[in-house]
């Protein structure tokens, strides 16, 4: 899979974009806050059509604009395609080769990326709702299906929540909530089977790569973390199970105006022999664990598509050591990924074949070298 071509107009800080990048290691390198990450973020809207930095994709829209376009030119197999994503205040519209798509379902899958972004190596410190987002981006990457599943079971949660609030209905919204309580058991069944099916699938690979990073100091897991009411129900059984929960925690909503169960709840754990990494792991450690992550995520999403997605890293060299940095680069060294590398030191980016330079200075990207 490659990005052939990508055109950005009305995007963040940038200049009007048509950026050619090499088949393999693009590197922009620029000062802080010249728009390096905002390249990056435009790879990612198209191909998810939502930002991995903010809620709202309208914030992407430079200032004095009243929209912003992306296109992107991808090979995929050897079939080209053009993915397309106009963002305006109040919505967006998606085109695949020119035809306007209205279903989120038929745009994705044509168009895979991976993301690695500095705050990623924080994760075991950081807080539940970040890894489930972590998680949820992962699963998302080989089932594209899996995003209208979550933003549907967050518009029902919103009204749940809305009810709950409202001290004027939530006393005499019995029949409401019981609608809500039955859909969010059907979506939030389909987000944990899909969730655990993924943590899974990933676990044995991010002991293995740990292992080889680490140097087999200390054992390497990653777990779903779902109440016990769930933790061993058989995805079968899911639904009803979520069901009995929400009943069970109605009282205690109405009480709190909020809903204190579901999938929203849930967490992603990273142990080291057993204990909880945030815990007893070292800053070193915690990078290494994520960074196994990233490499299994890689491998995993590379044989379910059966060719190797984008890898969008986005100043994760600074924040690696050397010795994690040149780990990483051998790893994709050996691999056919096409990588699109932010940095503000260009020599921090080891890999030096098959690679493309560019420069990044108030919003104008200029290639350094050819592709």
């Amino acid at each position: 899979m490659r990005l052939l071509s990508l055109k950005l107009v009305g995007v963040r800080n940038l200049a009007p974009l048509m950026l050619t990048p090499g088949p393999r290691f693009n590197v922009l390198a620029g000062e802080n806050g010249q728009g390096k990450t905002n390249v990056l973020e435009a790879i990612y809207a198209v191909c998810a059509l939502r930002s991995f930095r903010t809620a709202r994709l309208a914030e992407m829209i430079a200032l004095g604009q009243t929209d912003a376009h992306i296109d992107a030119r991808v090979l995929t197999g050897d079939l080209e395609r053009t993915f397309s994503l106009t963002i305006r205040e109040r919505g967006r519209q998606t085109r695949v080769d020119g035809k306007l798509i209205r279903s989120v379902a038929r745009y994705f899958g044509g168009f895979n990326v991976v993301l690695f972004a500095p705050e990623d190596l924080y994760l075991p410190k950081r807080s539940p709702s970040a890894r489930r987002r972590f998680v949820d981006r992962t699963v998302f990457g080989r089932d594209p299906g899996f995003l209208p599943l979550a933003q549907d079971y967050d518009k029902v949660l919103r009204s749940r929540n809305a009810i709950l609030r409202d001290p004027g209905r939530r006393h005499h919204a019995g029949d409401l909530l019981d609608v809500y309580d039955h859909q969010l058991a059907g979506l939030g069944a389909r987000i944990i089977a899909r969730r655990r099916a993924l943590v899974s699938d990933i676990q044995p690979r991010v002991r293995e790569a740990f292992e080889a990073i680490a140097g087999g100091q200390l054992a390497a897991d990653v777990a779903y973390v779902a109440p016990p009411s769930l933790a061993d129900t058989k995805d079968a059984d899911l639904e009803p199970a979520l069901a009995a929960d929400f009943a069970a925690a109605r009282a205690a909503d109405l009480g709190r105006g909020h809903t204190t169960v579901g999938p929203h709840r849930h967490d992603l754990a990273f142990t080291l022999a057993g204990q909880p990494a945030d815990k007893i792991a070292s800053q070193g450690q915690l990078r290494a664990l994520i960074l196994a992550w990233k490499i299994a995520e890689l491998d995993l999403l590379t044989g379910h598509l059966g060719e190797p997605p984008l890898l969008l890293l986005d100043d994760v060299s600074s924040e690696l050591d050397a010795e994690r940095t040149r780990y990483l680069f051998d790893f994709l060294a050996a691999r056919e990924h096409q990588c699109f590398i932010t940095t503000t030191v260009p020599e921090h980016v080891f890999s030096t074949a098959e690679r493309v330079d560019f420069s990044v200075s108030r919003g104008v990207v200029k290639p350094v070298t050819e592709p």
